[in-house]
Parts: structure tokens; C-alpha cells; sequence
């Protein structure tokens, strides 16, 4: 088949490295023109294809000669050029813009998208952090076919991973990329063969997860230490979770926890050397890697800047 193939990081590379293997033919990538305007269109991908790793989306395309066709608005003059390259299945992996009418009707075949969970479940933008926040065993990797709705289309294949109670956000990007990478290949040649056939989605057991922002990402010593833990794999490294302590903001980038429960309120400090423990709703975290920003960047705790044991932490936003 004729495939373009819309994304951007790993995501992106997932699925464009093995089908450059393949029997498949790259026609084009699509990308983003909203955030790449004017003369880094032409700067970027030269610069990637020089420098960049073996992960890099633009770069890969770059080494290979494939056209690179940007969009924004999906007008028909915008369009054109992908147009004339005649592709048989758009294939999308981490890629931003929600695609509109225009484009999703413009492949002979039509448009699939690789998505980072085992949908219906966790729709959206961040399937990654929503995984870890909800404290789930396992996640997975989905092609289904695109439609005007929000990865709402019929699945086409799916195949789970599981994650593991130290995994964090990052982890779960990873296997999901290698899931992927070891899947499209296959899903691409049942489609060259079948068309796309695919199980309707059930609206019933759907989720849908918006992109976290830093209002989700303040601790709350009152919950358990288990869920405070969740938080702090989920939003490392962006956006990172926080707590104030005096007049300063602590990020916290890796945790332990311990579920004993101990008689002290949340946000206590029960130990503060060499690192901080902390009393929460259920148990204890111990800050394992934690940075606070003022009056410069540094490790917390730092030799100046320690909390005392009986301290409170503060929750407030």
C-alpha cells in the first residue's frame, strides 16, 4: 500500500521504521504546521536529518527522502500536495491536530490511528498518566479507524502490555512505542489484504482523560501514600508534582511509599535525613528525588534548606 504517516517523536518513529522495512510503500509525512511556521519548515527537518537520532521523526524522514507535507487548516489548496501523492491509508501516531473531514476523506482506503491504550478506555490526549492516575495493572496499544470523533472509530487490532507497580509515564511511552513498532507492520498488510474491518467501540465502557495541566498536579497529604505515588509516576516529568513548603515550591520527581499507617496527620515530617518521609492519609512517602525552585534550582532537601521532623507540608494551591 501507499501510506503517509502523520506524528511526531517516538510515536511517530514506532511506526515509520518498520514500514520503511516493509513491502509498504512511505509516500509522504505529515506535520504539524501550527507549531512549525515560515523557515523553520525548512530549517527543522535539516537539521534533524544531520543531527538527530535514530528517534527522531523528522530526521528519519529526512535521511530517506520523504516528502514532508505540513497542515493546519486542512484547506483543499493545503491539502493538494498530499493529494497528488494518491496515498492508500493515512497512518497517525502521536500526532496533535485533530484531523477534520477534509483529510480523513482524502486516502483511497482511509485513515488509521495508532493510540497509546486499550480503548474505549482512556481516550484523549495523555493515555499515559490517565493509566498510572487510575492505578491500573495493564495498558496496551490500539489501531482503529479514524473518524470525526475522538478515537471513537472501529478497533482494528489491539494488544495489551502490562505495567508494572514502579513503572512511570515515560515507561509506559516506551512499551507502548515498542508495542506498536512490533504490530504495524502486520496490521498495515491485514488491511492491504482485508480493508479496514473492525469491532464497533462500546460507548458504555469508554473514558475519556484530557491532557493533566499544573492545577492536577498539587499533592494532597491527606490522600493515601499508595495514590500520592500514582501522582508522582504519572506527572514526572511533565508537569511535575509539587507541594509548598514555606515560601517555596518543591517538585517531586521520584517517591517510595509505605502503607502502615502511622499516627501523625498528613503532611507531616516524620524523618528529614538524609532524605524526607512523609506521613500521609495512609501510610508514609519518602521523597527519593525531589528539586525546589527558589532561590535557585536545587535538590530538596538541601543543606540550607532542610524541614524539621514534626513539620507540616502544605497542600494549598
Amino acid at each position: 500500500m501507499r501510506i503517509a504517516v502523520a506524528g511526531s517523536g517516538r510515536l511517530g518513529v514506532s511506526v515509520l521504521a518498520p514500514l520503511l522495512e516493509s513491502n509498504h510503500q512511505i509516500v509522504a509525512l505529515v506535520c504539524d504546521g501550527r507549531r512549525t511556521r515560515g523557515f523553520r519548515r525548512r530549517l527543522d527537518p535539516f537539521v534533524s536529518g544531520l543531527f538527530a537520532g535514530p528517534h527522531n521523526f523528522l530526521g528519519l524522514a529526512t535521511r530517506r527522502g520523504i516528502p514532508l507535507i505540513w497542515i493546519d487548516k486542512m484547506t483543499p489548496g493545503e491539502l493538494a500536495p498530499l493529494a497528488q501523492l494518491q496515498p492508500d491509508i493515512l497512518l497517525v501516531s502521536g500526532f496533535a491536530i485533530i484531523l477534520k473531514k477534509p483529510i480523513l476523506e482524502l486516502p483511497a482506503i482511509g485513515c488509521v490511528n495508532m493510540h497509546s491504550s486499550l480503548l474505549p478506555r482512556h481516550r484523549g490526549p495523555n493515555p499515559f498518566c490517565a493509566v498510572l492516575r487510575a492505578g491500573e495493572t495493564e495498558s496496551g496499544v490500539t489501531f482503529h479507524v479514524m473518524e470525526e470523533g475522538i478515537d471513537t472509530g472501529d478497533i482494528l487490532d489491539q494488544t495489551p502490555f502490562p505495567i508494572g507497580p514502579k513503572d512511570t509515564m515515560y515507561d509506559a511511552y516506551n512499551l507502548a512505542c515498542d508495542t506498536a513498532a512490533a504490530r504495524v507492520v502486520e496490521v498495515m498488510d491485514r488491511i492491504a489484504a482485508e480493508g479496514l474491518q473492525g469491532t464497533p467501540q462500546d460507548p458504555a465502557q469508554a473514558s475519556y482523560d484530557p491532557k493533566p495541566t499544573e492545577d492536577d498536579s498539587w499533592i494532597d497529604w491527606r490522600a493515601p501514600a499508595a495514590e500520592i505515588d500514582q501522582l508522582v509516576r504519572a506527572m514526572a516529568p511533565s508537569p511535575m508534582p509539587r507541594f509548598r513548603w514555606k515560601d517555596r515550591i518543591i517538585t517531586v520527581a521520584r517517591s517510595d511509599f509505605d502503607p502502615t499507617p502511622i499516627d501523625e496527620a498528613p503532611g507531616t515530617v516524620v524523618r528529614n535525613k538524609p532524605i524526607v518521609k512523609v506521613a500521609t492519609g495512609q501510610g508514609t512517602l519518602t521523597l527519593r528525588v525531589a528539586f525546589m525552585r527558589r532561590p535557585f534550582p536545587w535538590i530538596f532537601p538541601a543543606p540550607w534548606a532542610r524541614p524539621a521532623p514534626g513539620e507540616r507540608l502544605g497542600d494549598d494551591r
